[in-house]
C-alpha cells in the first residue's frame, strides 16, 4: 500500500461485473505506480495476493 493513501475496496456487483472492477484497478495501478522500477513490486504483491486467494 502506498503511505498515506487508504485501501480502495472493489465493489462486488455480481460475476458480469469482473472485467469493468479489473479495468478500474488495472487504471488505478497505472496512476499510481510511478515508475519501471516499481512494477517489480506491484507483481510481487500480486503474485502474492494469488496465492492467498489460491488462483
Amino acid at each position: 500500500m502506498l503511505e498515506g493513501m487508504e485501501p480502495r475496496e472493489m465493489p462486488d456487483a455480481g460475476m458480469f461485473a469482473a472485467a469493468d472492477q479489473i479495468t478500474v484497478a488495472v487504471h488505478d495501478l497505472a496512476v499510481v505506480i510511478p515508475s519501471a522500477a516499481d512494477v517489480d513490486d506491484a507483481v510481487r504483491l500480486v503474485e502474492e495476493a494469488q496465492k492467498r486467494a489460491g488462483v
